[in-house]
């Protein structure tokens, strides 16, 4: 397979920039790539709304918020005041053992007001894997109170819920990569909800939505009484912004119940507005029993996260030692500055215009972008929008692996910032952005595709 692109020839850089690179490569380690490189781009140091700048003072659009992370825009005066404010108060004291914090409390008080009802129970954490870990320890221990021994935790191909070793197994991207530790626990992997590459070879919607009905199946013969939980994300996020059909989350949530196993949703990616709704499952009114949040919980701004329970799980622990969490748990500042984070997703009505936003942007891609000979499909919620690079339409074949990078390298000469999975170009830039900066943004990428020869 050929591909056919015309990148510049690289540019001398700084002394510094050179500098900066070469001390990279030889010392630090970077999550996913590879030991002894790294991407070979000049280092970002400055950012402001939703351009980010680098040492060579160019300017970028981030249309990836930063791993869909900043839904707020970068550098906001406001949250850092926050943040100053906090510090010059109190820098930190622990909640572990039961010591209490007015402002891991009076944060809780604010999120117990825009979770899915009766999930208002709160573990807080570092990040987003954390949270998963923590979910997962507090599944296994609903069940041990329970006196019932479930360990099995399922999830998806596609899905992503961090690289630690107790979350690595349940992420079903990069083929095992996030799992060689080897992963904790017994986890299985199912078939997404990928309807343009069916894993069952159907079509929407005579499919009768058999990745949802084959959930029923395999709990029925792996041993109902086996199987703790499943974790999903709502629409797939590190997988390629993959969103499922509309009954398939009413499905998974009637399975799950039936069967008495606790689903457990992802919204570390999803959440606070990203898919135009406040979380992922309410796009189809579903309520699951856990719930996990980062990323967006801080705009970004701090590494935070959070594990919401249901009534019946705080209900079924109540009394019961609880080990999940640990020093950083309920940190004061992340709390401060996820209380003013959230005032502003109300005050600013950002989830409102999120979804206003997404609806443009997908009107766009869909009259612009999907005519293209290697665009095959368009996904997504929201301002969480996925293009399928294909070689050809009718027979849906992928590019070669590499082409990812080329596309990355390509953006950065146009003044973006890109993140292409695989086949699949992602589009999340902040919530704040603007019709014009999202006219501007998609202006640059059309014709990095429109150029594109694959074959």
């Amino acid at each position: 397979m050929q591909t056919e692109f015309n990148i510049k020839e690289e540019k001398m850089v700084t002394k510094r920039t050179e500098e900066l690179l070469k001390w990279d490569a030889e010392h630090m380690l970077h999550c996913l790539g590879v030991v002894g490189q790294n991407l070979g781009f000049s280092p970002f140091e400055e950012a402001q709304g939703i351009m980010i700048k680098d040492t060579e003072g160019k300017e970028y659009i981030d249309l990836h918020s930063q791993l869909t992370n900043m839904n707020l825009g970068h550098n906001r005066k406001d949250i850092a005041e926050v943040a100053r404010a906090q510090m010059d108060k109190m820098m930190f004291t622990t909640t572990l053992r039961g010591y209490a914090t007015a402002p891991s409390i009076e944060y809780g008080q604010k999120l117990a007001q825009v979770v899915p009802k009766g999930l208002d129970h709160f573990l807080f954490t570092m990040t987003g894997a954390d949270a998963d870990d923590c979910a997962f320890k507090i599944a296994n221990l609903y069940y041990k109170a329970k006196k019932e021994r479930r360990y099995k935790i399922l999830s998806l191909f596609g899905g992503y819920h961090g690289t630690l070793r107790g979350t690595g197994g349940a992420t079903g991207i990069l083929k095992g990569a996030c799992a060689e530790c080897p992963p904790c626990g017994d986890h299985m992997l199912l078939p997404n909800y990928f309807c343009y590459r069916c894993p069952f070879h159907k079509e929407y919607p005579g499919c009768g939505i058999e990745c949802a009905k084959f959930l029923d199946y395999f709990i029925e013969n792996e041993g109902k009484d086996n199987v703790c939980c499943l974790i999903a994300e709502p629409v797939q996020g590190s997988g390629g912004y993959i969103s499922p059909p509309p009954e398939y989350f009413p499905m998974v949530r009637e399975i799950c119940s039936k069967h008495n196993v606790l689903f457990i949703a992802d919204e570390v990616m999803t959440g606070f507005g990203r898919t135009g709704k406040m979380w992922g499952l309410d796009n189809w009114n579903v309520v699951p029993d856990i719930m996990t949040m980062s990323k967006a919980i801080v705009g970004g701004y701090l590494p935070f996260g959070a594990v919401a329970i249901s009534d019946e799980v705080w209900d079924t622990l109540e009394g019961q030692f609880f080990p999940p969490g640990s020093s950083e748990s309920g940190n004061p500042i992340c709390c401060a500055v996820a209380s003013k984070v959230l005032d502003i997703y109300r005050e600013e009505h950002i989830v409102e215009h999120a979804a206003e936003m997404g609806r443009y942007v997908r009107e766009r891609l869909e009259r612009e972008f999907l005519p293209l000979p290697h665009i095959g499909s368009i996904s997504g919620l929201g301002l969480m929008l996925g293009l399928d690079i294909v070689v050809d339409k009718k027979t849906k074949a992928k590019p070669e692996p590499e082409l990812a990078a080329q596309i990355q390298r390509r953006g950065l000469e146009q003044g973006l910032y890109l993140r292409v999975f695989g086949n699949r170009q992602c589009i999340s830039p902040p919530l704040v952005i603007t019709q014009e900066e999202a006219d501007e943004a998609l202006d640059r990428l059309y014709p990095i595709y429109a150029e594109l020869k694959l074959g």
